[in-house]
């Protein structure tokens, strides 16, 4: 019933309002009417909105969405004047910071751009390169896939259209080409249904829709087909592939030699897989013939070391049809030489049997269930060494049919080989626990073995168990997808680990002179990921039924559900007492369980357990105990759901670490509670404002390190954590700053301590971040590696060795200084080793490059290009 000026009329008061929310509010409900009713518009009416819309483009920053939803229904009408199109355009890209917008806005900025270039193409190119420089402007940045769909579709249009590129081809090519070559992923149960290969369809069609991108395009496709990544090079040939129709000879010529010896080597490449094909049909039944007609174990093992070559390729390529590998066809005789391997007296046979039956692993559907069964009985067999191995049943479980691998002793073979063999055998009975029957074979024996050989304290005990967890782990891994496997796994092996861990605790409590190798730091930090992993997949159901049996294990001492529950004392982790240190290690494991429970999992007693938690981190003077308490406490924490019980949680901790922080035996541990509750609280925390009263000594710029770091075992996503994106570069923003002003304001003695802290925050840094602060930071670096603390030195190393490749322009302003530095750093043989391995990357890369000076026409060129190869050839070889 009223016009649509009777309508903005009406709206007077909300589009005139001092407040900017109710000035948005009357735009919006404006803007909503016209998308319902453009179509009824006349055109003194459009007119009149058109400038009232652009005027409002200068309006504070709330009401710009709503003021281009409008400008976007009257770019649908059909009876706006001309140069209108023009104008909101021109407005647009002068008024508009288009990419600090919110998605959805830049998208309708987009389609006011697409809809005028529908219907107005005429005038939009009246405007010239201008109009192009004004979409750059519009496009530069953008990340979300949606918009850049749209995105690419009005580079291409404006391409094939014939709109004016001007001076700006360059320009529009690095708007473009910047995402090339595409890497996304959707999201899970992502709506809106964009795909990779969508947006590698849609950038390519822009890529090579003009001649003029060539000079930009081809060096970059060159560069692309050196990748190390697979999908880098397919996509850079198939990019290739259609600019070759569309370019001509001019375009192509300059770049026809580095493009050619590129090609070729795809071409050798792709050609060396049907090249093993055809040899491993030639060669294989040769060396298999050669394997049995030899009976010593010196060629046997030569023979099947050429063997294990050819399997490693195939695990290489990875699956292949079954009429082109030829190890299919003889898959019956390389399991049987394999085997035979495997049951010779020579150890170093025995190795290189197991590699081989690694590989075979590996390789997906090469061996059948009767194969598998047979390799865990042959590797049964070598991993818990039974002095009669004749006289076992075949029925017989592996369990009992294989005692102890400390017995595992040779006269004729030395120890360190013994050791070896251990561990491989350890590692190929992981390797071939794929399916869930394997598991419930395996995991008794490797259980077994971790039993026999945690008695002691010897490293080399502790490295065995090391090593049976390392398996355990991977087995958990590969086992996470079956429900059945994966609930097997964890009520197998985790009640177990518990109760070896308890025995050697309370044993160690009541006689502290007999050590045992599970309790020391570096195997418990080998078992937190065993449990971790056996727990995160869990169902809900079952994770609560597990969760009832373990939180009372160690706040109640309740050990009726372990398979071994008679020990020599009490189990009180959380109770004083010097001679419970041992039992306190265990709070580790704690860790490593709730700590990867889902959110929707209820823990019983769990305000009681986060005090115990809280009490021990700030109280024990172990360190690991300490820390591990802390952890588990901001675990816990990270996952509490918000209100006033988590809020008193939180101060009965800050009451806990405040009197600590303060200089005392406790110190240490308050400052380290205090970073990881800071970091599960925000991961963005102020903790340089928490750390004011606190000088910030080694131990605080340590923590640094720790909060930039991944934190596999709490702090991550895998442990179903609430994990907060972009909080390292939030970090750096709120922190470094800080950190620099501190360290002009600080004493000699303290400012290393703040390089350090700088050194830890940078090297996690995100790099495309880190170059664009290279310039404020650089010189702050380059005054780190004259820091005598290694950490710094090692730290900054790490942080220069990327940036010397990707930020050249930068870096070669200070080569004199960096120069200098590295020359310094040479004193130290640590360091020499680092600086080496700096170079290592890129020395295939340099080779490479090297080798296209050897063919200039000048021979002091080329004696250079020579000598400098020669050099690169010999970078990493012993004595250099």
């Amino acid at each position: 019933s009223w016009t649509i000026l009777q309508l903005v009329e009406a709206l007077g008061f909300c589009l005139e309002n001092t407040d900017p929310r109710t000035r948005g509010r009357g735009i919006q409900l404006l803007s909503q009417v016209l998308l319902e009713c453009h179509s009824l518009l006349q055109e003194k009416e459009v007119l009149h909105l058109v400038l009232f819309y652009e005027n409002r483009l200068q309006d504070h920053h709330l009401v710009i969405p709503s003021v281009l939803q409008g400008l976007r229904a009257l770019s649908l009408c059909e009876v706006l004047a001309p140069g209108l199109a023009v104008s909101v355009l021109k407005a647009i890209f002068q008024e508009v910071h288009v990419q600090s917008l919110l998605q959805q806005d830049r998208y309708t900025v987009y389609s006011i751009i697409t809809n005028f270039m529908a219907t107005r193409e005429e005038e939009l190119k009246g405007l010239g390169a201008d109009f192009t420089f004004g979409f750059i402007q519009v496009m530069d940045g953008e990340k979300d896939p949606r918009n850049l769909m749209v995105a690419f579709q009005i580079v291409r249009d404006l391409i094939v259209k014939n709109y004016a590129l001007g001076p700006f081809v360059e320009e529009l090519f690095e708007v473009t080409s910047c995402y090339f070559p595409i890497d996304f992923t959707p999201p899970p149960n992502d709506p809106h249904g964009i795909q990779r290969e969508d947006l590698i369809l849609s950038l390519r069609a822009v890529l090579a829709s003009t001649p003029q991108f060539a000079e930009f395009l081809l060096p970059l496709l060159i560069e692309k087909m050196d990748s190390d990544l697979q999908s880098a090079k397919l996509d850079s040939l198939q990019t290739l592939t259609a600019c070759c129709a569309i370019y001509g000879q001019k375009e192509l010529q300059e770049f026809l030699p580095s493009l050619w010896s590129s090609l070729r080597r795809e071409a050798a490449a792709s050609a060396s897989l049907r090249s093993y094909h055809r040899l491993t049909h030639s060669i294989l039944p040769l060396l298999l013939e050669q394997y049995n007609k030899h009976s010593q174990s010196s060629q046997r093992r030569t023979i099947l070391e050429m063997l294990l070559g050819f399997l490693e390729l195939q695990q290489k390529w990875g699956h292949v049809e079954e009429d082109e590998s030829a190890l299919l066809s003889l898959q019956e005789t390389v399991c049987s030489v394999v085997f035979s391997a495997l049951t010779d007296p020579s150890v170093q046979l025995q190795l290189v049997g197991i590699r081989a039956l690694t590989v075979l692993g590996s390789l997906q559907g090469f061996l059948s269930p009767s194969d598998l069964e047979l390799v865990v009985d042959h590797l049964v067999r070598l991993a818990l060494h039974e002095e009669d191995s004749q006289s076992r049943g075949a029925g017989s479980h592996p369990d009992t049919r294989l005692s102890c691998i400390s017995s595992l002793e040779r006269e004729e073979e030395s120890s360190q080989n013994l050791h070896s063999l251990q561990q491989r055998c350890l590692q190929a009975l992981a390797a071939v626990s794929t399916h869930t029957s394997i598991v419930r074979e395996t995991v008794p024996v490797l259980l077994q073995h971790l039993r026999n050989v945690q008695k002691g304290n010897s490293w080399r005990q502790a490295a065995l168990c090391i090593s049976v967890c390392q398996s355990l782990h991977r087995v958990a891994l590969q086992c996470q997808q079956d429900a059945e496997g994966c609930w097997y796994y964890h009520q197998t092996v985790v009640p177990c680990l518990l109760a070896m861990a308890v025995q050697a605790a309370t044993q160690e409590s009541s006689h502290p002179l007999v050590s045992k190798a599970l309790l020391e730091e570096e195997v418990l930090t080998a078992m937190v990921p065993v449990i971790s992993a056996a727990t995160t997949h869990l169902s809900p159901e079952l994770a609560a039924q597990s969760v009832s049996h373990v939180v009372p294990l160690f706040l109640d001492g309740e050990v009726s559900f372990l398979p071994q529950n008679s020990f020599p004392c009490a189990f009180q982790p959380f109770e004083d007492g010097e001679c419970l240190e041992p039992q306190r290690r265990l709070v580790a494991l704690l860790m490593a369980f709730v700590c990867s429970l889902p959110h929707n999992v209820v823990i019983p007693q769990q305000e009681r357990l986060l005090r115990e938690l809280l009490a021990l981190s700030c109280s024990c003077s172990c360190p690991f105990t300490a820390t591990t308490a802390s952890k588990c406490f901001a675990g816990l924490v990270n996952k509490h759901p918000a209100g006033q019980q988590l809020d008193e949680i939180l101060q009965l901790a800050v009451n806990r670490m405040e009197p600590g922080l303060t200089e005392g035996p406790h110190r240490t541990q308050a400052l380290i509670l205090l970073l990881w509750v800071g970091l599960v609280c925000d991961q963005s925390p102020g903790l340089l404002g928490l750390l004011s009263d606190v000088e910030l000594g080694p131990t605080a710029a340590d923590g640094f390190s720790l909060l930039m770091a991944e934190s596999p075992d709490v702090l991550h996503k895998g442990c179903h954590a609430d994990v907060r994106i972009m909080f390292r570069q939030r970090f750096f923003t709120d922190n470094v700053p800080k950190l620099v002003q501190g360290f002009h304001g600080a004493g000699a003695d303290v400012k290393a301590n703040y390089l350090k802290s700088l050194s830890h925050v940078l090297n996690h840094l995100p790099k495309p971040v880190l170059v664009t602060e290279l310039p404020t930071l650089l010189s702050l670096l380059l005054e780190a590696l004259s820091c005598s603390d290694r950490v710094v030195q090692l730290s900054t190393l790490s942080c220069l060795q990327p940036l010397l490749l990707e930020a050249p322009q930068i870096m070669s302003l200070h080569i004199d200084t960096l120069v200098t530095k590295f020359l310094s750093l040479t004193s130290s043989p640590a360091m020499v080793a680092v600086v080496v391995l700096q170079l290592l990357p890129y020395k295939a890369r340099v080779i490479r490059a090297l080798a296209k000076p050897l063919d200039d026409k000048k021979r002091l060129v080329r004696k250079e290009a020579v000598a400098a190869r020669g050099e690169w050839f010999l970078v990493g070889s012993p004595g250099r």
